[in-house]
């Protein structure tokens, strides 16, 4: 009788035990899903958006109109969706199971809109005088250093908001030649570095020199390019 009960019990705990382990799979799948769409959606908006700035700038130089001021609205909108682009792919992959290869196509399609962002923002600085600086931030997956180094980044921009622009880099993704293009012209060969006009830093860059850094490169101040180990 004893026998019969705890043998009953067992089951009975291994039944509920995967039960609760396939819910929870189910669910992470389903979860999955709709992350990949939240940043689906944010990417299919800043890409529409980013023809609209076309547009609009093919526009005005046709018709005439207030060529700068357009440029310069858009880009900032298009900064904002391109950041909230990282912030949730960055986020959202780390949870995911069971779509990698999609977050994986994601990752590279969020690499080419930043570059895609950054050629249009130096035309803007070329054209119309502006002066917002890329900084880049070549960074290693599951890595402390570059993990804390974009914390700080992240804290340290927030105080030259419409002057910089960050472009983020995996710098071993191999799935994006550009990419890897990039780190061959600055020579990067560990991270986190980070550029900034002219000036190259190597490894962990704490709050106050980096702000020291990026101010130089608003300001153009980075004559020439630093490697410090």
């Amino acid at each position: 009788m004893i026998m019969a009960k705890r043998k009953h019990i067992f089951l009975t705990s291994l039944i509920l035990t995967i039960l609760i382990f396939a819910a929870g799979i189910m669910l992470n799948y389903g979860l999955d899903f709709i992350r990949l769409n939240v940043v689906s959606d944010v990417m299919l908006t800043h890409e529409l958006n980013t023809d609209a700035y076309l547009a609009e700038q093919e526009f005005t130089d046709f018709f005439g109109g207030a060529h700068c001021d357009v440029m310069n609205k858009r880009i900032a909108s298009l900064k904002e969706e391109i950041h909230k682009v990282g912030t949730d792919l960055s986020s959202y992959s780390r949870f995911s199971f069971f779509n990698k290869k999609d977050f994986d196509y994601l990752k590279r399609k969020y690499f080419l809109l930043q570059l895609r962002l950054w050629s249009h923002i130096e035309k803007l600085n070329k054209e119309c005088g502006q002066s917002i600086v890329p900084v880049l931030f070549f960074y290693e997956i599951d890595q402390d250093a570059s993990e804390r180094q974009g914390f700080i980044l992240q804290e340290v921009s927030k105080n030259f908001e419409d002057s910089v622009f960050v472009v983020t880099l995996d710098k071993d993704y191999e799935d994006e030649p550009l990419v890897e293009l990039l780190a061959l012209r600055f020579n990067v060969t560990r991270a986190p570095t980070i550029i900034v006009g002219k000036m190259k830093k190597e490894g962990l860059v704490y709050e106050k020199e980096l702000s020291d850094i990026i101010d130089k490169g608003v300001n153009g101040k980075n004559e020439t390019i630093l490697s410090e180990k």
